[in-house]
Formats: structure tokens, C-alpha cells, sequence
């Protein structure tokens, strides 16, 4: 179920990926689309001022031939530049190869004239000038081509600005979709991560509850072993020693063989009470209680009819933090009845080793193994996962590569404190 979960987030963040990716393009070519309708509306406003100049450089230039007064060379000047800057813009904003022809042939015949009046001019500036000899009239023809120029290139920029006002239209409408879709499934996701939370969250509660009871019933059950059997051990060595204590106080004589038979009862109400211990703490508080509580837990199955167990540890792996090592060991030992009640293995192997990234404990069996359609995991499995999820390890339950089955869990280094 976790892979399903983690296939379903994976594809839906990779759809939401793939939205924003489409959201990208549609707002990248939005803005070069209405780019493209600012620079086609300057450019119809820059060849009407052009054309304007021109015609106000040919008046001003007609105005000092005529009369010679410098105010009208000085607004012919002004002119004439304002035609080179206006030409000049044109040439940066239209880049459509049909209207940049047409611009270079009006750029053309704008220089022509441009120089013409310019002679015109310098001529009228030198002395003994004849007003007779100059003709100052308007190059009409010139000027019908530069009209006739300028209504050509002012339709081709019509046209593209047009094309490029629909184009930003739909740019628009697609870019509004996307986002749309884009954020219902972020939504979408955005739920179904939640549903996953809650999901996630019972689940640690019942398995929090399943831990208590757990522990209740151990603790239960190592209350009922010391009434049953160290208490009414040690009542029994009570007794005995009132026995001793009456006869001391006759003077009787007092055999040696019921002092001894004290100090081995007593002797056996310490293993007793070690052995109950033992089931509270099975890993010893130092770095080596995992490696022998493992060789314990390994001995005591060893002795199991038609079972053999081996622990098998390479070279030492010493871990000083006694929870990660009691949670590793509870996830040996699950992994061992697990197979014993299941599996019915002839060998069990326990093995741990460690490297300079993690330690790794790994439990194999040789038994029928895990069935083909194990979609549903028992309480143990579950628990066995809790505790490695507890530790921030990985744990691995797979079939063996002939038989049985694999567990194995890998803790980072950095995990053990």
C-alpha cells in the first residue's frame, strides 16, 4: 500500500510538474505575443511620425530657400534629425523580412531627398546665390513613392499586429485553463496528501495502542511469573529456614545437607528472578548487549526440535544506545516467531555487520516462505516496520532467492546517538 501511495503522489506531483511547465510556455509566449503588439502599435505611430518629419524637413527647407531666414534652416535641421532617430527605431522594432524590404526602400528614397534638400540648402548659404537658379518645389514624385511606401509598410505591420492581437488572445484563454487545471490538481493533491496523513496517523495510533497492550500483557505475565514462581519459590526457602531457626533454638543438632539444600534454593530464586529480568531487558545497557543478546536469543532457538539457529557476526558491531539496540533485537525476535509460527523452517540465521554508513541486521530462514498475494501484513510485520520507522531505518521483508524468507533492516550511522 505504501508503494501505491508513494506511485500516486509521485505522478500527481508529476502532473503538477508538467501544468507548471505548460503554464511556463503559455505565459512566456503570452508576453512575447503582446510584446509583439506593443512594438507593432510604436512602429505604426513611428512611420506616420516619419512620414510627418519628412514632409516638415521638405517645408522648412523650402521656407529658408525661399526667404533665407535661419529660423527655418534651424527647424529643417531638427527635422532632418528627428527623420534619422524615427528611422533609426524602425529599424530596431519591425523584424518581419516583407516590412524590413519595404523599410529599407523607404529608408532609401529618405535619404535621397534628404540629401537633395540638404544641396539645396548649402547652396542658398553661399554668397551671390541666385533663387532663380534653384527649384525648390516638392519632389512629387518622390514623395508618392515614399506615400505609397509608407501605406504598404503600414499594412504589413496592420496585418502582423492583428495576428499577433489574436495570437494573445488565445494565449491568454489557454494560459487562464492552465492555471485553472493547475490548481485544482495542487488541490487534488493537496487533499489526497491529507486523506494520506490521517490514513498514516490512525495507523500509528492503533499501532501505538497494539504497543501498550503489548506491554500490559508482558508486564502481566511477568507479574503472574513472580507470584507463581518466585514468590512461592522463595516461600518455600522461608519456610525451611524457620525449620533451621526452630531447631538452632533447641539446640538440636542441624544436618549440613538442609543449609545446602537452602543455598541451592536460593541460588535457583536468583535465576529465576534473572530470568523474568531478562524479559524486561533483554539487551544488556553496554555496546556489546546486542551482539550477545542475539547469540542468546540464537542459543535458545538452537535448542528447538529439528531447528538449528547460528548467529553470525563478522567482526564486532558495538552499539552504545541501549533503545536502538533493544528495538533492533525486538526485530530480530519477531522476525524469528514470525517464521516459527508460519514458516516452519528447518535454520534460522541471524546476522549483523556494519560499514562506515550503517549497521545492518539481517534475519533468513529457510522456510516455505512468503505467499505470492501478501498484500495484507500481520500485526508482526507491522510492528516490526513501527520500530524500524522509530529507529529512521529501512526494513526489507522479501522472499529468499530459493526459499524462505529475507528481513532485513539497515540503520544509517548517523542514526545512532
Amino acid at each position: 500500500m505504501g508503494r501505491k501511495i508513494a506511485a500516486a503522489i509521485a505522478f500527481g506531483l508529476l502532473m503538477l510538474a508538467l501544468v507548471g511547465v505548460m503554464s511556463y510556455r503559455s505565459i512566456h509566449e503570452f508576453i512575447q505575443s503582446a510584446g509583439g503588439v506593443t512594438r507593432g502599435q510604436r512602429a505604426m505611430v513611428l512611420i506616420e511620425a516619419t512620414l510627418g518629419d519628412v514632409a516638415s524637413a521638405e517645408s522648412e527647407a523650402r521656407g529658408f530657400i525661399l526667404t533665407g531666414e535661419e529660423n527655418f534652416r534651424t527647424v529643417y535641421e531638427k527635422s532632418a534629425a528627428e527623420v534619422a532617430d524615427d528611422l533609426n527605431q524602425l529599424h530596431g522594432l519591425i523584424s518581419d523580412a516583407s516590412a524590413l524590404k519595404l523599410l529599407e526602400e523607404m529608408d532609401g528614397l529618405i535619404q535621397q531627398r534628404l540629401v537633395r534638400l540638404g544641396k539645396a540648402v548649402g547652396f542658398r548659404q553661399r554668397p551671390g546665390f541666385d533663387i532663380t537658379k534653384v527649384n525648390p518645389s516638392v519632389g512629387k514624385k518622390m514623395m508618392d513613392d515614399l506615400r505609397r511606401l509608407t501605406d504598404a509598410l503600414e499594412t504589413v505591420e496592420n496585418n502582423l499586429l492583428r495576428e499577433h492581437d489574436e495570437r494573445a488572445q488565445r494565449l491568454a484563454g489557454q494560459t487562464k485553463l492552465v492555471i485553472v487545471l493547475g490548481s485544482l490538481l495542487a488541490l487534488l493533491i493537496a487533499g489526497f496528501s491529507m486523506v494520506i496523513i490521517i490514513i498514516d496517523l490512525g495507523h500509528r495510533e492503533r499501532l501505538e495502542r497494539e504497543v501498550l497492550e503489548i506491554s500490559e500483557r508482558e508486564q502481566r505475565r511477568i507479574g503472574q511469573d513472580l507470584h507463581d514462581g518466585v514468590c512461592q519459590h522463595l516461600t518455600g526457602v522461608s519456610l525451611l529456614c524457620r525449620s533451621l531457626q526452630q531447631k538452632l533454638a533447641k539446640g538440636a543438632a542441624v544436618d549440613p545437607a538442609e543449609a545446602e539444600r537452602i543455598t541451592r534454593l536460593v541460588n535457583e530464586g536468583i535465576e529465576q528472578t534473572r530470568l523474568v529480568t531478562h524479559g524486561l531487558y533483554p539487551v544488556a545497557n553496554e555496546p556489546s548487549g546486542l551482539m550477545l543478546a542475539l547469540q542468546a536469543l540464537s542459543a535458545n532457538l538452537h535448542d528447538t526440535d529439528h531447528l538449528v539457529c547460528q548467529f553470525e557476526c563478522p567482526v564486532p558491531v558495538p552499539i552504545g544506545a541501549q533503545m536502538v539496540a533493544t528495538h533492533l533485537y525486538r526485530i530480530a525476535q519477531e522476525a524469528a516467531q514470525n517464521a516459527l509460527r508460519h514458516a516452519h523452517p528447518t535454520s534460522i540465521i541471524f546476522r549483523l555487520e556494519s560499514d562506515a554508513d550503517c549497521v545492518s541486521l539481517t534475519v533468513t530462514d529457510d522456510g516455505c516462505g512468503l505467499p505470492d498475494n501478501c498484500s495484507s501484513k500481520g500485526l508482526g510485520l507491522e510492528l516490526m516496520h513501527y520500530r524500524a520507522r522509530t529507529l529512521g531505518a529501512d526494513l526489507e521483508v522479501r522472499r529468499g532467492a530459493e526459499c524462505g524468507t529475507v528481513v532485513r533492516c539497515v540503520l544509517p550511522i548517523s542514526a545512532i546517538a
